[in-house]
């Protein structure tokens, strides 16, 4: 039963990743399109860069919400690292799902049902999320003691496949 509890949380925390952190990125890449218009800025280098900017951070803080435990919040710093990785993670997603999206356009005289943008946020979606399932999961396996327990286990089956005198403790 426990462990259906747990999988149960995990996948209803992935739904709700997955939930804000689409939201959020469209917010970022709208708050993109926005910084660049009122800037100035003319490069298209620019607009891509703040594309996968605004849709990784987006994204990152949106992943980083659904799987916030409030129930026992680490200390800032750690709350600080987890959201910039989880941003950093988002923008790499951003520039995967762009160049994926940009070398989905046909050549022909029709352009693309989906655009780049929108594997843009796609792609920070996924990675954002799927970073911040892998930290709940490795959160949950050290919360109950999995992993001291997996460490003791496979410490004492080493010690017996030694020979007599080979142990290093």
């Amino acid at each position: 039963m426990n462990i259906v509890k747990l999988v149960l949380v995990l996948a209803g925390r992935t739904v709700m990743g997955v939930l804000l952190a689409a939201v959020l990125s469209m917010v970022g890449i709208g708050t993109a399109w926005a910084m660049f218009v009122f800037s100035g800025a003319v490069s298209l280098l620019t607009l891509s860069s703040l594309f996968m900017s605004g849709a990784g951070i987006g994204a990152g803080l949106g992943a980083f919400l659904a799987w916030l435990r409030i129930d026992g919040v680490p200390p800032w710093p750690m709350l600080v690292a987890a959201v910039l990785a989880l941003a950093l993670v988002g923008v790499g997603g951003a520039w995967g799902g762009f160049q994926f999206g940009t070398s989905r356009e046909v050549v022909c005289c029709v352009g693309p049902d989906i655009t780049p943008i929108t594997y843009t946020a796609l792609g920070s979606t996924a990675a954002a999320n799927t970073a911040a399932l892998a930290m709940g999961i490795s959160h949950e396996i050290n919360a109950r003691g999995w992993w001291a327990k997996f460490r003791t286990a496979a410490a004492s089956w080493i010690r017996r496949r030694l020979p007599p005198g080979q142990h290093s403790r």
